[in-house]
């Protein structure tokens, strides 16, 4: 029996470079989740508090065209632990997107091309629309916290291991006010690019 030939959906699915050289070996959430190790427990808890407001669930719902979202991920990074679980639920939440979650240490090279001033910061998204094209990426944090990180570097030059908790305390304050609603927003308006006029 001949298997049959992909659709041109299956085909345009990967236009991308990335997307066709990685989305096979990247994991669906559930299954990402389940190779977590490293801060585990905090990774878990982020997952049962992450909540998803009506306005972004409408949004998810009426997107111009279906998206695959491929993130690099660790489960060692700070930020991931703190953006990706309720980013991941308002992803699921969404019928015409998939996403699948790549971990970055087998594959270093995914990150080539969407360095962050430099530097392979994660977590890290990629964007691609029904016909394969890349919308965009985001990452590593959200833009006003990025802009927070840098006004700390500045002002007290890189975190050391007596400085680090003092170095990173207006962050994680950052992170547990917001509750994922800020990354939210910025990953939204990747996702709602293109598409016909509503």
């Amino acid at each position: 029996m001949t298997p049959p030939s992909p659709t041109s959906a299956d085909s345009a699915a990967h236009t991308d470079p990335l997307l066709a050289r990685h989305w096979e070996h990247a994991l669906p959430w559930s299954d990402y989740l389940e190779t977590v190790v490293e801060k585990r427990d905090l990774w878990l808890a982020n997952a049962r508090r992450s909540t998803l407001r009506d306005e972004e669930r409408a949004r998810l719902h009426a997107l111009p065209g279906a998206r695959r979202v491929l993130v690099l991920s660790e489960d060692w990074c700070g930020d991931a632990l703190r953006s990706l679980p309720s980013l991941a639920q308002a992803l699921d939440a969404a019928p015409g997107v998939e996403a699948r979650y790549l971990p970055l240490d087998a594959h270093p090279d995914a990150i080539e091309g969407l360095r962050t001033h430099g530097g392979a910061a994660i977590p890290m998204l990629v964007v691609a629309d029904e016909h394969g094209e890349r919308l965009g990426s985001w990452g590593p944090r959200p833009a006003p916290l990025q802009a927070l990180l840098r006004a700390r570097r500045s002002s007290f030059g890189a975190p050391t291991a007596e400085t680090m908790a003092e170095f990173y305390a207006p962050i994680m304050a950052w992170y547990a006010k917001d509750k994922g609603v800020t990354t939210l927003q910025e990953v939204l308006m990747l996702l709602e690019r293109g598409g016909s006029a509503r």
